[in-house]
């Protein structure tokens, strides 16, 4: 077929489906084809997200490039079937005419400085464009220069994958006083750490959208008791919280400025200071550092079989007791002990043999 009717033939189909549908750019033959760039893209963008954890590790690289300092990570599950994620940064924000574009391909703000980190090129201007194809929905909620974005994901487990266990955190090992992940799921929270112990300029907070909102209060409540007023004139869109003046208010800024929805009932609980503020992921692991020694004694005790945990001491002060025991009931039967009961401790479980004859053999 000739270059001509080629041409002729992608038109007609254009025009019928719309640019939208066409997804060759030209039929080379024998079953090849040239496919159109955004038919390209789209595919490449279904590549680069597989999970819910790729979402999450790319809107941190975002938040990242666009010179955050601190980012609330809220996320939860429902009904086991949909996984809802708020980001909240505050960088330098999205103006209000490219709310909608920053959704399409190669749309990115970084012109010269791409950046490489561990997990390959960003600057492509492709992570919010392969989310949105993945994604039940993704939504910039609140965006403007200066004070921050707030972007809200859900996605279906059923048809983006997530690890199964995302309350567990990974394994810690310090090599020369800095911390090591060297085990764990590969779920929301060890994708978080990561990327945290890579910027640790960054103070980053991961929970439950109301333990992500009572953080916002008590940050803004102790910078108001702080002696640096300076921060209380910081206008960045988390801050908003500091503004309701009840839980009612507080409910209605957390879900159409941050995109968290928390009833009533634990905003009150909130104000009362009745949920306690999360730590930044990196004091999380100091925690860890304090606990490790306790916590590899009790891993040791539970490898331990039960039964064998009993001294030899302890084994034939049973055998007595059994032995005295049994002395009573034997009487009644004309019989006795032909030797003292052999307790034994195997796994988890104690056999115990007693031997007998006839009273008076």
């Amino acid at each position: 077929m000739s270059e001509t009717k080629n041409s002729s033939l992608l038109n007609f189909v254009a025009n019928l489906t719309g640019e939208q549908y066409l997804k060759i750019e030209e039929d080379l033959g024998q079953g090849f084809v040239r496919l159109n760039t955004s038919e390209a893209e789209r595919r490449q963008a279904k590549h680069d997200i597989q999970s819910m954890e790729d979402i999450v590790l790319e809107m941190m690289r975002n938040s990242r490039d666009a010179g955050a300092s601190r980012i609330f990570i809220a996320s939860t599950k429902e009904d086991n079937l949909i996984r809802k994620v708020s980001i909240i940064d505050d960088a330098w924000g999205i103006p209000a005419e490219l709310h909608e574009l920053i959704f399409e391909p190669r749309v990115t703000s970084k012109l010269e400085n791409v950046i490489t980190d561990r997990y390959g090129i960003h600057g492509r201007g492709m992570a919010l464009f392969s989310i949105k194809q993945v994604a039940d929905d993704v939504e910039l909620v609140f965006s403007t220069p200066g004070r921050g974005s707030v972007f809200r994901v859900q996605t279906s487990t059923g048809l983006l994958t997530e690890r199964k266990d995302q309350s567990t955190y990974p394994t810690i090992k310090y090599r020369k006083g800095e911390p090591i992940i060297i085990r764990g799921p590969h779920n929301i929270i060890r994708t978080v750490l990561e990327f945290n112990l890579d910027h640790q300029d960054l103070e980053i907070y991961l929970g439950s959208p109301s333990e992500i909102l009572a953080t916002m209060y008590y940050l803004c409540a102790q910078d108001k008791n702080s002696d640096d007023g300076s921060k209380s004139q910081d206008y960045k869109i988390w801050r908003s919280v500091s503004q309701a003046k009840s839980a009612a208010i507080l409910a209605d800024v957390a879900e159409r400025r941050l995109g968290l929805k928390v009833s009533v009932r634990n905003t009150q609980r909130i104000m009362s200071g009745r949920v306690d503020p999360l730590k930044p992921m990196l004091d999380t692991l100091s925690n860890q550092k304090e606990r490790k020694e306790p916590e590899r004694k009790v891993d040791l005790l539970r490898s331990e079989p039960l039964a064998r945990r009993i001294s030899q001491e302890d084994l034939r002060q049973l055998s007595g007791i059994i032995s005295d025991s049994f002395r009573a009931i034997a009487d009644k039967y004309f019989m006795e002990l032909s030797e003292t009961p052999e307790v034994k401790a195997e796994k988890d479980c104690l056999k115990v043999t007693i031997k007998v004859q006839s009273k008076g053999n």
